[in-house]
């Protein structure tokens, strides 16, 4: 009964908002969700063939026809595997339909439809380097083109080139070159992409995950690992999550994803992933009944339970970025850079004792924005 009210309130407030629409605006998200479900479709139905292949740059490299409550996001998140190297890269720009507040920042509607190739937007850039190195944060310009997509502000840009299975990666603050990575699909791999989708009526989302191996330069230093890289699309509400990717100096990795409808003090989960890749067999293993507590505030700790605790891991966060979204509601999204301190795993062919050391990002989504 208390499970249902809390969802009964999220959607109450969804169609108080919906209401407000015209026919005509409401019809707009109809079609649009329609075109864009229509394609990932499309794409996750053609598996693993060449042609999904092909489709993975002209979803990464475009823009989509977002109806109001729209937005599209780019992440990119580096990790090295070298041994006793907390280093981490993150990216994150993107654009929607609609003005938008991030950190403070008022980001204006997108109103140019004739400009395909250049939507306002926002980009941060931050790394971990002994400390907390934050290189951009603010207002931008996003340009796309065939295989390139490039985030501008005077002097400041991102620019992401190159066709899959091999890309690179520039961020130059002031005309410096603070980071240059050559990108490509690694040697053993079962899954080097996949795509996703889920819509219902008015609301969902679309995105499509790249699991790559990066080599090259950041801040002059040579740095090497693990790199994933998504673009998501969503239409409605951002909801409350947590999520989590861990990259062993094995190779190993570690995912989970727990998206939530929070009011006051319950909570309830609208689904729970916890994957595992071991890459000294090659093989994924998935568990369920997974159980996350969050320890602290300012750097906190996390201990994840699944299979009735027969998996367990704890983790011990060293930085982190908030970043505060204003629309129609409020949403906080802090990103924690992470380290594992401890991992067991009962009854498994996975051998713990060597993965090596485990770093990588876990995120915690608070609040609703539409």
């Amino acid at each position: 009964m208390v499970i249902q009210n809390i969802k009964n309130n999220v959607i109450d407030n969804i169609n108080k908002y919906l209401k407000i629409m015209s026919d005509i605006e409401k019809k707009q998200i109809k079609d649009r969700i329609t075109k864009i479900n229509s394609k990932y479709k499309t794409i996750i139905s053609l598996k693993n063939s060449e042609k999904t292949k092909k489709d993975i740059d002209t979803t990464f490299f475009s823009f989509e026809d977002l109806p109001p409550t729209g937005k599209e996001y780019w992440f990119l998140k580096f990790v090295s595997t070298k041994k006793d190297d907390n280093r981490q890269l993150i990216l994150m720009f993107g654009e929607g339909a609609e003005t938008i507040k991030i950190n403070k920042q008022q980001i204006d509607q997108n109103t140019n439809q004739d400009n395909k190739q250049d939507k306002n937007g926002y980009m941060t850039v931050w790394y971990y380097d002994s400390n907390k190195k934050l290189i951009f944060d603010e207002k931008c310009t996003i340009s796309i083109d065939k295989n390139n997509i490039k985030t501008t502000n005077k002097q400041n840009h991102i620019n992401y080139n190159g066709k899959f299975p091999k890309y690179s990666l520039d961020i130059t603050k002031n005309n410096k070159t603070i980071c240059n990575l050559k990108i490509k699909i690694p040697e053993k791999t079962t899954n080097s992409f996949e795509f996703y989708h889920n819509f219902k009526s008015l609301l969902g989302f679309a995105l499509i995950n790249i699991y790559l191996d990066f080599d090259g330069t950041l801040n002059g230093k040579n740095f090497k690992g693990k790199a994933y890289i998504q673009k998501v699309i969503v239409i409605g509400p951002f909801i409350p999550w947590r999520w989590g990717r861990i990259v062993f100096s094995n190779g190993s990795i570690l995912t989970y994803y727990v998206p939530t409808i929070d009011i006051m003090k319950l909570s309830y989960k609208l689904d729970s992933i916890l994957e595992f890749y071991d890459n000294t067999t090659n093989k994924k293993y998935s568990y369920q009944d997974i159980k996350i507590k969050k320890i602290g505030h300012i750097n906190p700790r996390w201990i994840i339970t699944a299979d009735n605790d027969n998996f367990f891991v704890s983790i011990k966060t060293y930085s982190s970025h908030k970043f505060g979204f204003k629309k129609i509601g409020s949403f906080t999204y802090i990103e924690y850079l992470s380290k594992v301190t401890d991992i067991f795993i009962e009854n498994s062919k996975i051998d713990t004792t060597k993965l090596g050391s485990g770093l990588g990002l876990t995120e915690d989504a608070t609040g609703y924005i539409l």
